[in-house]
């Protein structure tokens, strides 16, 4: 299955990331809630062109409702939440140095490192619930898809898994998922 394989494949890429500059900050006693904010705007700038790009992909976004799984919406809830407004966030950098999204297999691999993301960023979001004492406001984007997060992420490994067998583009789907890891990481490292 493409999902082990991914797995496996992206192992130091995901330990790397883990090790990005804004991202080791998040399990800090100090971490401030600045930071916090700055690491917000940075997955929001990472996230805008790259679900825009998604669009090119209508047989994934219908298989998926992918539209209903974009992150967009809720760093736009969490930023509002710490001021932010519709001006404000229309200024935010955008990152440009992205991976490649133009065939089904890179944008499968993308999806594959967000759609991760979402499913391991269940953990962070109690830690940071009892850092900065929030409820739901502010955790929008780590808390995902709540109590639906293993299930939304099965229904994805299911659909990747299903994708890769019938188009046999398992190679491409890795490599652009390393190119997102890496991407990324390039980026939260500015």
């Amino acid at each position: 299955m493409i999902s082990d394989l991914l797995k496996t494949e992206t192992a130091c890429h995901h330990e790397a990331i883990e090790n990005a500059k804004r991202l080791t900050r998040l399990g800090s006693e100090d971490f401030s809630k600045a930071e916090y904010i700055e690491l917000l705007e940075k997955f929001y700038g990472f996230y805008q062109p790259l679900e825009r790009a998604f669009g090119q992909h209508p047989e994934i976004m219908d298989a998926l409702a992918y539209h209903q799984r974009f992150k967009l919406p809720l760093l736009q809830k969490d930023l509002m939440f710490f001021d932010h407004t519709p001006e404000s966030l229309a200024q935010l950098p955008e990152c440009t140095d992205l991976p490649p999204t133009e065939t089904m297999a890179q944008a499968l691999g993308c999806i594959y490192v967000m759609e991760g993301s979402t499913h391991g960023s269940q953990f962070i979001a109690k830690r940071l619930r009892a850092h900065f004492n929030l409820e739901s406001q502010g955790l929008a984007f780590y808390e995902g898809y709540g109590k639906d997060t293993m299930s939304q992420w099965k229904a994805f490994k299911t659909y990747l898994d299903e994708s890769v067998a019938q188009n046999g583009e398992g190679d491409a789907v890795v490599h652009a998922a390393g190119e997102t890891f890496q991407a990324l990481h390039r980026w939260m490292d500015q």
